[in-house]
């Protein structure tokens, strides 16, 4: 290729690199708003669904958003547990603290995990599934000012992952002069302290945040005492190879070069090294070890116009070792834009790239796998926000995604909103969605084990997965203390990619992976908030998913992993000038119990806080409170040849005590 060629190929790139910062924004804005009256209300602004900032209630999807408010009362041991009181959230976990912990979003695995507008899926997958993060990996919670979740299709939007739904982490920015110390001892050796430090001075805020946390070990309830000797079902026994340490540092950096224009700087530092005891059916020794890097830089301009820009660099590294060793890095560009075209006509535009290597791939032995390798995806996206009338809008949008390894996609959309009157909102919306396939699908290779068999083979060959998803609901405030939203979705998949083995029958037959599978989903979300007084709250959830799978020339066949068929949540809250204490439940319903021990469990949690003064806080929370046996992953199957459930017990009741000082 000749230099002139290499030069405006590379101008071409850099130009289609150029998009989604302003999902930094809407926390903030939140923030800056009565935390109490905006819990009850559909009036909080987020910008995940969009891009834009736009109130929830003029939003066409379900949408949650945990606030800080949220964050600091709960005192939530892992980022997992705090997104497990979500109402639908499904979180994957095998019960020891450092195992690894996915989630699923309207039922599926594929979705799209940002922090601040950007990407921080892996390119080689989470491991699991198909999913692209890991939430055990990510230590802080005292950096995160707010999540905004948005379930249902969005790769009109935001390309590949974004079939499930979308997770935007957003961090906190300087404000206060204030530095704070948090210490908290609990269950099994548990040591956790965190401080943080922010402030402002001439036009430049800092937030920057050190964590460390140790636990020698975890305990669990026997739910099959078959797998666990001269045991009885209830059991609680300490589990072996399950003492972990984790350590985090975060910072963020905000330069206001005037009133339309500021610099983000922003860094991740997570270190978490553990046991890695799996299944009692197949109990390990390993030890495990995960380190992540991240780092961005964003340019914001047009801050006071209805349509703020960015341009933002950033790259992830991830460097992991668990029979095995993973060393991976992402690096991207974006860049945003829009205008308001007149009253009612909203116009937003972007370009994005990313380039995802894999360093090395290699065996618990040291044989590589693959090393080397990477992958390229460049994409140019528009949406349109047009206000028909005061109670219609409509937003079409259309991407375009431009892959090294498969070519083009394009995924449109259409949403619609009306406005039935000032307290009720309806939507529905359609999206094209679309996963490309991760690294280890393209190039994963293990030769056969004289031993136990099965070679792997990655297939370069593999086309992405395609489908479609579908939401309709209605958002509506009952009165000022009462809030309902109901949703509901249906969603296909074509293509989908799946790893079998050559012969099932033969358990040292080589596995592949293929474009073999088809999925179904269908669900509802329905989620009712009310203030009973000044102090007292509630909040309760109800969710229902069913997956359908078929393979190669089957029929549709459930899905009996499942392990939220039906799904439900329940806060009752206090909260005064002093006390904030409120008990959480979360409950599962309809298992199979071919897969699970038992079809359903309720478990309960405790989070009591006190304010001594302005400065300082005493915190109490017990987990499990009833010290209930569950699982929330299927390990196995019960059958004529054995039976392999319940080989994942989750943490029987534990608790943190803690305190918390602000100077």
């Amino acid at each position: 290729m000749n230099k002139k060629k290499m030069v405006k190929q590379n101008s071409v790139l850099y130009v289609l690199i150029a998009g989604a910062m302003l999902c930094q924004m809407p926390c903030i804005v939140q923030a800056e708003q009565d935390t109490e009256s905006q819990q009850y209300s559909f009036d909080q602004v987020v910008v995940t669904a969009n891009r834009v900032p736009t109130p929830v209630g003029k939003v066409a999807a379900n949408v949650t958003v945990i606030n800080r408010e949220q964050i600091e009362n709960g005192h939530y041991t892992n980022l997992a547990d705090l997104l497990r009181e979500t109402n639908g959230n499904i979180i994957s976990d095998k019960g020891f603290g450092s195992a690894k912990q996915t989630i699923r979003l309207n039922g599926d695995d594929r979705v799209l995990v940002m922090i601040d507008g950007r990407r921080i899926n892996r390119q080689e997958g989470a491991g699991t599934g198909r999913a692209g993060v890991d939430f055990s990996t990510i230590v802080s919670l005292a950096n995160i000012e707010c999540i905004e979740i948005v379930k249902g299709g969005a790769s009109a939007l935001y390309g590949s992952d974004a079939v499930g739904g979308v997770i935007n982490i957003i961090t906190r920015k300087g404000k206060e002069n204030k530095t704070t110390l948090d210490m908290a001892t609990g269950s099994w050796g548990l040591r956790n302290y965190s401080f943080s430090t922010q402030g402002s001075e001439k036009g430049l805020s800092w937030f920057i945040t050190a964590d460390r946390k140790n636990q020698a070990y975890a305990k669990y309830n026997v739910l099959n005492p078959a797998l666990v000797t001269d045991s009885g079902s209830g059991d609680s026994i300490q589990r072996p190879n399950s003492k972990f340490e984790e350590q985090g540092f975060t910072m963020r950096l905000d330069k206001e070069i005037d009133n339309n224009r500021s610099v983000t700087f922003n860094f991740e530092h997570w270190d978490n090294k553990g046991g890695q005891p799996d299944s009692y059916y197949y109990p390990l020794t390993d030890k495990a070890a995960h380190l992540s890097n991240n780092v961005a830089l964003t340019y914001n301009f047009d801050q006071d116009e209805d349509v703020p820009g960015f341009i933002r660099l950033y790259t992830n590294y991830t460097h992991q070792s668990s029979q095995g060793t993973y060393k991976s890095r992402t690096q991207g560009f974006q860049y945003q834009t829009g205008w308001q075209l007149d009253s009612k006509n909203k116009l937003i535009a972007g370009v994005e790239g990313e380039k995802g290597e894999v360093l090395e791939s290699s065996s618990y032995d040291g044989t590589i796998n693959y090393k080397d390798k990477s992958v390229t995806n460049t994409a140019a996206y528009l949406q349109d926000i047009y206000n028909l009338s005061d109670k219609w809008i409509v937003a079409p949008g259309l991407r375009y995604d431009y892959h090294s390894k498969f070519g083009g996609q394009t995924s449109p959309k259409l949403s619609v909103n009306y406005s039935a009157d000032s307290t009720t909102d309806w939507y529905v919306s359609y999206n094209r969605v679309f996963k490309a396939p991760t690294m280890d699908d393209l190039y994963y290779y293990t030769a056969p084990h004289p031993v136990w068999g099965a070679g792997m083979y990655g297939n370069t060959n593999l086309k992405p997965e395609k489908g479609y998803v579908i939401s309709a609901g209605v958002n509506k405030k009952i009165s000022d203390s009462t809030v309902f939203k109901a949703n509901y979705f249906v969603s296909k998949l074509t293509d989908a990619i799946a790893w079998a083995a050559d012969d099932p029958s033969d358990w040292m037959s080589d596995w592949r992976v293929q474009n073999i599978n088809e999925q179904k989903k269908h669900g509802i979300e329905l989620d009712l908030n009310h203030q009973f007084s000044p102090k007292y709250y509630t909040a309760l959830g109800y969710s229902y998913v069913k997956v359908e799978e078929k393979a190669a020339d089957s029929d549709y066949a459930v899905d009996k992993t499942n392990s939220q068929p039906n799904g439900y949540r329940v806060k009752v809250g206090y909260n005064d000038t002093q006390w904030d204490v409120n008990v959480s439940g979360q409950g599962v319903s309809g298992r199979d119990t071919s897969r699970f021990i038992t079809s359903n469990y309720w478990v309960w949690n405790l989070a009591a806080n006190y304010k001594v003064d302005q400065n300082t806080g005493i915190y109490f929370n017990v987990f499990n409170l009833g010290d209930k046996a569950y699982e929330v992953i299927s390990s196995g199957t019960l059958s004529s040849a054995g039976d392999s459930r319940g080989a994942y017990p989750m943490r029987g009741r534990h608790y943190q005590l803690g305190v918390k000082y602000s100077f």
